[in-house]
């Protein structure tokens, strides 16, 4: 049988035709399409793959869903209702190569424009008339009776064979109409008898009478219903966006045609076709697959192929934009230049391939170059990775205005966009790690000034702090709090004024005003761009010293418990508590005299830690076994660990749980964002049953200040110490100042990283202008100064964390961002300054609980830095390991160099701050690292630092190229270069290496990093 070449109709049904080369087909260059859509907001879409079945009579009478994909495939089980796991799709070769020669000759139909199923049942059926697919009047009108039959879904709580074997053609009200019946087949070719020419827009125009074709099913009666709601699969639709759009694959095997043909179809305006989809959507692709029965298998092996190739986020975007079928052409092409194949005897054809957790974007395959050859050119973006903001000026306050101007448009959405429980969960969880944080920090602090300041003035810094700077800061996210070195500042500060008999409250009032005065002079000078200078090498060690304390301090204060609730190890031996206060006779002629005869001093022998006091205070000597022996309160420590190792495996079990199989996603997500106050709540329930005298949460009832006869909420200038002190307290401030100017931009820093995605400006020189504001006000009322927490900063930051929520079956929830607002933050801030109000319920919560929850703090933070990771690659041996970035590019040994050098700062900076005698010196450390990285520029390459760090600025190198061999390996565009027609892999013949060849000598080649 002579065919025709395929059918293409454009746009009102024209034919279009294509004088591009067959060889240029993986190099498209398409402009947007008039359907609307660009290559950037091309729709989702399901994709549904139906096959034709028979009745108990042999007739065909159904459609039967026998697979269907958004992103991976899922094949109908036997068993009814039950999908299989979302899997890989792996197709066949021959199938591929099947399909691609079937477009080549097939049909294809583009901007198609019907009204119903019926009008498109006649236009595919007319296409394939024209292009002499078939020959035979009633072979056509058949075909197009089966295009109009029921479809059964596979989620359909009913029996397809039940429903379906007694349904034929006949009796779906399918017969035959004057306008359908063709007298002469259409002809295009010269030598057809055109006397009864019925050509494509006279079918395809005529309108379908009422008995054409009944597309909805019928019941019993005869009477026709549409699908209800209840018939579609509501289920799965709520895991897709609201723009996803239908495709239909439909693998129709039949008796009366010989050959295999292809007609795809682009619907010009997506519409509903009823019944078709398990889901309620528009449709946009119909794809039918038509041929010998005996070829179903193969039918249904394209068809998968098809189906797979329409779902993936590039070729998606040919068959949109395609005008002609040279478009679909390059759409095949393209997905056979991305595809790999896997050799038949390493795998199992039979084992389905689990979804990775992780894949190339669409946006890192279309960088890539279709074809990776040895010898190509490789391009790094060696510029610095300092924000572009982030720039000298010799214009006062010009950083300052800009941070205002870039975050004003955002100030009204930063309120907005709180409306989401897990801005709920967010500032309950901060709420209770920031309470317990500044009551432990309290009770250190006014050991350390005796009771100068202590809870409750720490209370109301994180309060009034809190307020201001979420109201007004740069970046909300942050978070200020009490920090381990302001502690180790405070505590050297109070010293000196004891050693030289200065009033602490009135000293540390100057110290703060020079420290406001400096940090004004660092805003109006724009001296926060030095924050360029930080990179994740400082980041890091300063991020994971912060963390290594919060496991310290939980695990020091969880063991401390062991003195106050001592262990009777020896349990069977009798305990004697006797313990006798003696005087001499003189004495106790005295003390008879005075307390009596029958003082409890002079005649009890089991004296108490307060009766001993108070008997050496009288000149006694406490005398007996018991003195000494400590009081033992059984079980309590032991149920102190419990309640600390519950509370952190459950924090963790909780927040790993969001990415289990079990439960819907809400409900993970619920249990994910509230997993600390879950934990908080169940611990503290177990501990109130059992009615055992564990350490509880302590929080000032009154407010006023924990000395009030020495000293007020508002603090003199002037009055108790010399008019020397006033210039002698720049010094300790000078030193201050460093501290919180490092402490406050490393934390920012890191909560600005690009991999947390925030799209909302950022503000350097804003964050510090309110700080300086907040020390101010914390020094004239005698409260201690809080700065960036980097710990509670960044665990706010991932209970915010935005997953999508519209995921593929099969799909792992994707990042998108963090919710960025200030609302949290500033509830968090108001909560912990009314927390005086109810210390009732907040007294029900153990110590231990919260220490476990510093616990799962800290190790969260340090999980997701990048030196836990090289850490644990020492121990790992080289196969075992990841496949992380720069494990490609970098030798092994140079990573470890560069970890080896990290410890040793991290180690450096802990032990500086752990001995009192030298921590004021901690600050100066920690800008020393940043020198300590300058000088790494002289050990490790450029590119070396390009994969385990980040480029300083002063280094302009720009962009290097440079030979290299095959890998799979994706360096992104920098935002520069999105304009730029200059591809990144140019030939070889076309380039001109001269001038690289100096910046790149001290560059190894892949097979040195090999070696």
């Amino acid at each position: 049988m002579k065919r025709k070449q395929p059918a293409s109709l454009g746009h009102g049904h024209h034919d279009e035709t294509s004088t591009s080369n067959r060889f240029d087909r993986g190099k498209p260059t398409r402009s947007p399409f008039h359907l609307g859509f660009t290559e950037t907001d091309v729709p989702q879409l399901f994709c549904q793959l139906d096959v034709l079945r028979r009745s108990e009579d042999g007739e065909y009478a159904y459609w039967k869903e026998k697979a269907r994909w958004v992103r991976f495939e899922e094949i109908a089980e036997s068993v009814l209702g039950r999908w299989s796991k979302p899997h890989v799709a792996t197709l066949m070769q021959t199938a591929l190569l099947d399909l691609k020669n079937l477009i080549s000759s097939g049909v294809i139909l583009l901007n198609v424009q019907p009204i119903d199923l019926a009008f498109l049942s006649q236009t595919i059926v007319q296409a394939l008339i024209d292009a002499q697919y078939l020959d035979d009047t009633a072979h056509a009108q058949k075909l197009s009776w089966i295009l109009g039959l029921p479809h059964f879904h596979h989620h359909e709580k009913r029996s397809v064979t039940k429903t379906a074997s007694s349904i034929s053609l006949t009796k779906q009200g399918l017969h035959a109409s004057p306008s359908f019946v063709i007298n002469s087949l259409s002809r295009r070719d010269d030598e057809s008898d055109t006397a009864q020419d019925m050509s494509a827009p006279r079918l395809i125009n005529s309108k379908p009478s009422n008995q054409d074709m009944v597309l909805t099913e019928r019941d019993d009666s005869g009477t026709a219903t549409t699908p209800s709601a209840k018939d579609y699969n509501t289920k799965l639709q709520r895991k897709l966006s609201r723009k996803t759009e239908g495709a239909s694959v439909l693998i129709c095997p039949v008796d009366f045609v010989k050959e295999q043909t292809i007609v795809f179809v682009r619907l010009e305006n997506a519409i509903e076709l009823l019944g078709m989809l398990e889901i309620k959507l528009y449709s946009r692709f119909i794809v039918l697959l038509i041929g010998p029965e005996e070829s179903e298998k193969q039918l249904l092996q394209i068809g998968r192929t098809m189906a797979t190739i329409l779902t993936d986020d590039i070729c998606r975007e040919f068959a949109y934009t395609a005008r002609s079928s040279e478009d679909v052409m390059q759409m095949m092409d393209r997905f056979m230049q991305d595809t790999y194949v896997i050799p038949p005897s390493e795998w199992d054809p039979s084992i389905r391939i689990e979804p990775p957790p992780k894949y190339m974007s669409k946006e890192e395959r279309q960088s890539q170059a279709p074809e990776e050859k040895a010898g190509q050119v490789e391009e790094i973006d060696l510029t610095p990775h300092a924000d572009p903001n982030l720039v000298a000026s010799k214009r006062p306050f010009h950083g300052l205005f800009v941070d205002i101007r870039n975050k004003l448009p955002f100030y009204p959405s930063d309120f907005t966009d709180c409306a989401s429980l897990q801005c709920i969960a967010a500032t309950l969880y901060l709420y209770l790690v920031c309470l317990c944080s500044v009551v432990a920090f309290g009770g250190m602090l006014g050991a350390a000034t005796e009771n100068y300041m202590a809870t409750m003035e720490c209370i109301l810094a994180a309060s009034i702090s809190g307020v201001v700077y979420a109201l007004f800061s740069g970046q909300p996210l942050n978070v200020l709090s009490a920090t381990g070195p302001m502690l180790i500042l405070e505590r050297i500060i109070e010293h000196l004024c004891k050693d030289y008999k200065v009033n602490f409250l009135e000293f540390r009032l100057w110290i703060g005003v020079w420290i406001f005065c400096l940090l004004f002079i660092f805003v109006a000078f724009n001296l926060s761009f030095l924050v360029k200078y930080i990179t994740r090498f400082t980041e890091d060690c300063f991020a994971s010293l912060v963390a290594l304390i919060f496991i310290y301090d939980a695990v020091r204060e969880i063991f401390g418990l062991r003195k106050k609730y001592p262990i009777n190890y020896d349990a069977d031996v009798p305990l004697n508590y006797t313990c006798l206060c003696m005087f001499n006779t003189t004495q106790k002629k005295v003390w008879t005299t005075i307390l009596g005869a029958n003082s409890y001093l002079l005649n009890t022998t089991t004296l108490n830690k307060t009766a001993q006091m108070a008997c050496e205070k009288a000149g006694g000597q406490i005398s007996g076994p018991g003195c000494s022996l400590p009081v033992y309160q059984p079980n309590v420590f032991l149920f102190c660990v419990l309640l600390f190792l519950f509370t952190f495996f459950i924090c963790m079990t909780l927040q790993e749980f969001r990415q289990s199989s079990f439960f819907p996603t809400k409900i993970r997500t619920i249990l994910g964002d509230f997993s600390v106050l879950i934990a908080i709540v169940l611990m503290s329930a177990w501990d109130t049953y059992l009615h055992l005298n564990t350490p509880k949460l302590k929080v000032p009832t009154e407010f006023k200040p924990t000395r009030p006869d020495d000293r007020g909420w508002l603090i003199p200038f002037f009055g108790r110490n010399p008019i020397w002190t006033i210039p002698i307290a720049i010094v300790p401030a000078l030193i201050a100042t460093i501290l919180i100017f490092m402490d406050q931009q490393i934390t920012a820093v890191i909560i600005n990283r690009k991999e947390f995605k925030l799209k909302k400006k950022l503000g350097y020189h804003l964050d510090l202008f309110i700080l300086s504001i907040t020390i101010l006000i914390q020094s004239l009322l005698g409260l201690p100064w809080f700065v960036a927490a980097t710990v509670l900063a960044l665990t706010h930051v991932n209970a915010l964390k935005i997953m999508s929520e519209n995921t593929a079956p099969g799909e792992k929830p994707k990042f998108e961002g963090i919710l960025e607002q200030r609302v949290s933050a500033l509830l968090m801030a108001i909560l912990t300054g009314l927390s005086v109000f109810f210390t009732k319920i907040l007294s029900y919560i153990p110590m231990p609980v919260l220490y476990g929850v510093f616990m799962f703090m800290g190790v969260s933070a340090l999980r997701n830095m990048q030196i836990f990771d090289r850490v644990l690659l020492i121990f790992m041996p080289q196969k075992h390991q990841p496949d992380h970035p720069y494990l490609r590019h970098v030798r092994i040994s140079r990573v470890h160099l560069f970890t080896g050098i990290q410890i040793i700062s991290l180690a450096g900076m802990f032990a500086v701050k752990s001995v009192k005698s030298i921590a004021i010196g901690f600050p100066l450390l920690v800008l020393a690292t940043c020198f300590v990285r300058k000088l790494m520029d002289q050990v490790f390459t450029q590119e070396e630092l390009f994969w385990l760090d980040d480029i300083l600025p002063g280094k302009n190198m720009g962009r290097v190229r440079r030979l290299s061999a095959t890998r799979n390996v994706h360096i992104p565009k920098s935002a520069s270069d999105i304009h730029n027609d200059e591809s990144l892999t140019p030939a070889l013949d076309s380039l001109d290496m001269n001038p690289f060849r100096n910046t790149t000598k001290d560059l190894r080649s892949i097979d040195e990093v090999g070696r």
